[in-house]
Parts: structure tokens; sequence; C-alpha cells
């Protein structure tokens, strides 16, 4: 079976760089919330200034500028589109940020074995036909005591929303199929309430806007609501974090 192919970039260009650093309006909370997941999960496996993380699916490489400016560690971006790469590139020169950044073909990375303090796979995984090579792969770069770190959507209903998702899981389907992937006791964790996200997609214009201006702001100011769990019950998005054996 072929790839889905993205091509929200040719679309939209570096969009998520705007979603995490543009005005007030046209920020993402949502992402931003997603990619602080990925941030908390680095700094608690001590992912610093003397560690390489790579990002699989790194796309405009938003999520590795994060990694730069926030922990200080080099970071290394691999994607299938090579117009993502470009943008990449660019929107590290413009901010004297410094990264590697390749384009590749598959489930083959060009990092060798045990290179990696660290692997970051946000919000991509959901998007191939072979996730568990994809797992596997992420598993042979990283080193022994480093961390992977893969957010993918929560699945809630019968098809994917996306029409550019393969599959979903639900949380513990998610968290088994990795630990047995990976020989590895992984750990897991919701969050981005169902409630909170209907309202920040509604497509009824005051509904909408309001609540997506709203919830920007908070995530401007630091107070991060899509990373809230107090009187919620559902979720749309999880984390999984596994740490490979010394």
């Amino acid at each position: 079976m072929s790839e889905i192919v993205f091509d929200k970039y040719a679309k939209r260009g570096a969009y998520h760089w705007v979603e995490c650093f543009g005005p007030v309006h046209r920020l993402n909370a949502y992402t931003m919330g997603r990619y602080a997941k990925v941030l908390d999960a680095l700094r608690a496996a001590g992912i610093g200034r003397h560690s390489r993380v790579l990002d699989v699916g790194c796309g405009d490489a938003a999520l590795a500028g994060l990694v730069v400016m926030k922990l200080g560690a080099s970071v290394e971006g691999i994607d299938t589109d090579r117009l993502s790469i470009d943008l990449a590139r660019q929107q590290f020169a413009n901010r004297n940020l410094e990264g590697k950044f390749s384009v590749l073909d598959g489930y083959r990375y060009p990092s060798p074995d045990n290179a990696m303090s660290a692997v970051i796979c946000s919000d991509v995984i959901e998007h191939v036909q072979q996730p568990d090579v994809m797992l596997r792969e992420m598993w042979r770069v990283l080193a022994p005591g480093g961390v992977l770190v893969v957010t993918t959507p929560i699945r809630y209903t019968e098809q994917p929303l996306d029409r550019m998702h393969v599959q979903e899981w639900f949380p513990e389907q998610f968290r088994r199929f990795c630990s047995e992937t990976l020989g590895v006791d992984a750990s897991l964790e919701v969050s981005h309430p169902v409630a909170l996200s209907e309202l920040y997609a509604s497509s009824r214009p005051i509904i909408g806007r309001v609540s997506r201006l709203l919830l920007n702001i908070l995530a401007k100011l630091g107070r991060e609501p899509f990373l809230t769990s107090r009187g919620f019950r559902a979720f749309s998005t999880q984390t999984m974090v596994a740490r490979k054996p010394l």
C-alpha cells in the first residue's frame, strides 16, 4: 500500500511556526499544548545541552525549534516531504538556529544505531501504513538510556475524522501496541479534553472564533488550556514515552 501524501505545507507554508509564534489570533493552542507535552517528557528524561534529538516527521520543524530554544539540545529532523524540509531549513536560518534536516524515503533513517539521546515523533504515526516498522526504526537509532516520545490522536470516532489518518488507537490499545513492538513497558498520558477540542474546532462563527481566541490567550500566557484534566472525562491526544534499557 502507498503512503498518504501530506499536502498541508504546499497549501499553508510553515504554518506550525505561525501556530506557535504568530499573533494571538493565529496561534493554535491545541498544537502548543501538544508540543508542550513533548518538551515536558524530554525535560523529565534529562534532555538538555549535550543531548542529540531526532525529530521523525519533523515537518516545518517548529517543534524541533522549540527543543533548541527551550532545552538547548542539538536537533536533527527527517521527513519524506522535500517542501517541509526546505521550510524547516528556512525557518531555522531566519532565527539563527542550528539544526540538520534531511529528506528520507521510507522507514530507514540515516542515523547509526544507538546515536540519539531522544527521538520524538509528534502526530505522525497515524499517517503511516507500517507504524510498527516506524517504531522499531526509531528504537534502533535511540541510545541505551534514551527516551522515545510519540504523540498521536486518540480514536473517538468509527473512522478517523482526518482524511490523512490511516489509523488511530484508543489509549490502552496504543500503549500495548508500543510496548509489544518495542519490548519494554511504555507509559502513556492523555491530554486535550474533547470538550475543549470541539469548541476550538467549531465551524459556528461566534462559538469557534471566541473559543479559539480565549484559549489562544491562555496558551500565550503559559496556562496551556489543553493540558488541563480537572472536570473532563474524554480526551483527544495521547503521549507515549518509552525509555531504552541500558
